[in-house]
C-alpha cells in the first residue's frame, strides 16, 4: 500500500485517477481506522487530503462555505458559527462527548460517512450543498441526493468532497438539535434537527425537520408529515408535541443497538427537544 500526501488538488485528482477505485482518500480518519480492516484489504494507495487547503470557513454571497477537511472542532470555534442564524453548527459538534473526534473529524468525511454521525442531519435540515471536485471539474448536489443509502454516496471514482455550503436563513431563524446514544463513546441512536423562522405573532413560516442515525433507509430523512402540521401556524407546546409525534411515526431501523419502537419513542423525544431549542433560539437571535 502506498502512502500520499499532495499539496495542490490537480495532483490529488491525478493520485486518485491513476489508482481508481483502489485508492482511498483520506483527512481525519476517525472513520477509517475503525473500519480498517473491512475497507483497506483491496486499497492501493491512501491519498491524505489534508494539505490541499481545504480547511476554511468562510460567508460568500449569502452561503457559509466550509472547506472539506475543516474539523468539527473548527467549526465550532469559529465565529461565524458562535451566534445567529449558524450557531446551529457549533451546537450541532457540541453534543459529539469526545474532544479527540472533534478535532481530527472533518465535515467532509460526516459528508460521506452516510451512516450515524450528526453533521449530516443539521445539514439535511439546512438546505445544503456538497460540491464535489475531480479532474473532470467539479459539480454540485443537494444533500439530499448525495446520500444513496447506508454508507452509500453519489461519489464517483476519483472524486473528492471539496467543500459544503448552507444558504444563510433569513433573520428570525433558529436551529435546535436533539441526540440519543446509548454513551458517549458511541455513535447516535437517534438524532433530529430541526430548522424554524418566526413570522409575526410567533407564526412558523418555515419549517425544516430532519432525523437521522434511527431511519430505516440509514441515512437522514426529512420529516415532511412533521412539518406540514407546523408551518403556518402559532408554535406552541401542543403544536411542538402534534409535530414530534408525526416524526415518529417514520419507518426507523431495528438493531442490536436499539428496537425500532425504541427508536420511534426517542424520535419524538429529539424532535421535541430540537423544535423548543429552535424556537427559543428564533426568538432570540443569539
Amino acid at each position: 500500500m502506498e502512502y500520499y500526501s499532495p499539496t495542490d488538488l490537480k495532483e490529488a485528482y491525478a493520485l486518485l485517477g491513476r489508482y481508481g477505485a483502489s485508492a482511498i482518500p483520506v483527512a481525519g480518519s476517525t472513520f477509517f481506522m475503525g473500519h480498517r480492516e473491512e475497507l483497506f484489504d483491496e486499497v492501493e494507495a491512501v491519498v491524505d487530503i489534508k494539505r490541499l487547503g481545504l480547511s476554511y470557513l468562510r460567508l460568500e454571497g449569502g452561503r457559509l462555505k466550509i472547506g472539506a477537511t475543516t474539523t468539527l472542532a473548527g467549526i465550532q470555534k469559529s465565529e461565524l458559527t458562535a451566534r445567529g442564524v449558524f450557531r446551529i453548527f457549533a451546537d450541532t459538534v457540541s453534543e459529539l462527548n469526545i474532544k479527540e473526534v472533534r478535532n481530527m473529524a472533518t465535515i467532509g468525511g460526516e459528508v460521506c460517512i452516510a451512516g450515524e454521525v450528526d453533521m449530516p442531519t443539521t445539514l439535511l435540515a439546512y438546505d445544503a450543498d456538497i460540491v464535489i471536485g475531480s479532474s473532470k471539474g467539479t459539480r454540485v448536489l443537494s444533500m439530499q441526493k448525495f446520500h444513496r443509502g447506508y454508507l452509500n454516496n453519489a461519489l464517483e471514482t476519483g472524486e473528492i468532497v471539496i467543500e459544503v455550503q448552507v444558504p444563510q436563513p433569513r433573520n428570525g431563524t433558529g436551529g435546535g438539535f436533539g441526540k440519543f446514544e446509548r454513551t458517549a463513546a458511541d455513535l447516535p441512536i437517534v438524532n433530529a434537527c430541526v430548522r424554524m423562522a418566526l413570522g409575526k405573532n410567533g407564526v412558523a413560516d418555515e419549517v425544516a425537520i430532519a432525523v437521522g442515525a434511527a431511519t430505516a433507509a440509514g441515512v437522514p430523512v426529512r420529516v415532511a408529515a412533521a412539518e406540514k402540521a407546523v408551518t403556518g401556524k402559532k408554535v406552541d407546546d401542543a403544536l411542538i408535541a402534534e409535530a414530534a409525534e408525526a416524526a415518529g411515526a417514520i419507518d426507523c431501523v431495528d438493531d442490536f443497538r436499539a428496537s425500532a419502537r425504541l427508536r420511534s419513542r426517542w424520535v419524538r423525544c429529539a424532535v421535541e427537544d430540537a423544535m423548543k431549542k429552535a424556537v427559543a433560539h428564533a426568538r432570540t437571535g443569539d
